[in-house]
């Protein structure tokens, strides 16, 4: 008789192998190796604007540690896609400079060509983006929700019948 122990983790490791699984199908999907094998596939983006200020609690922002400025990051959603991510605001205004990728390309198409100072890219190599030696970041045309304004929450359900 299999212990609770051992039902636990072949549940684990079951949920892990469908994630892996299903992420795997993904990627390929998304790179055009294979076609979508699921009759229908929906995303519905649901977007709420405010003309207010709006009190998000998931941005939390951390001051670097050799400039004023103030960062978050954003983890990586490989449904939508879009890769993990910094966002570098001023301290005061909390007015956003500049976002970058995990792989050193501009998060938004605004920052296309931003110098990054030196203190923050040195930082941020330590969390490990890989800003270039120049320090200047690219763009990646990957456009979702650009024309948005910051004063609104979106997020994507992705429904697979």
């Amino acid at each position: 008789m299999k212990s609770l122990r051992q039902y636990l983790q072949e549940a684990l490791d079951l949920k892990d192998s469908n994630f892996n699984q299903t992420q795997y199908q993904r990627r390929q999907e998304l790179a055009l190796i294979t076609e979508n094998t699921k009759a229908q596939r929906y995303a519905i983006q649901i977007i709420m604007q405010s003309t207010e200020m709006l009190l998000v609690e998931h941005e939390l922002y951390n001051k670097f540690s050799k400039t004023n400025n103030l960062w978050r990051r954003d983890p990586e959603d490989l449904n939508i896609p879009v890769q993990g991510h910094y966002h570098i605001v001023a301290s005061k205004s909390k007015k956003e400079i500049y976002a970058v990728n995990m792989d050193g390309t501009a998060h938004h198409r605004r920052n296309k060509g931003y110098e990054v100072p030196k203190k923050e890219a040195d930082e941020l190599r330590k969390f490990g983006v890989q800003i270039p030696a120049n320090r200047i970041i690219e763009c990646v045309d990957l456009v979702i929700n650009e024309e948005l304004e910051n004063q609104s929450v979106s997020f994507v359900m992705v429904i697979e019948g």
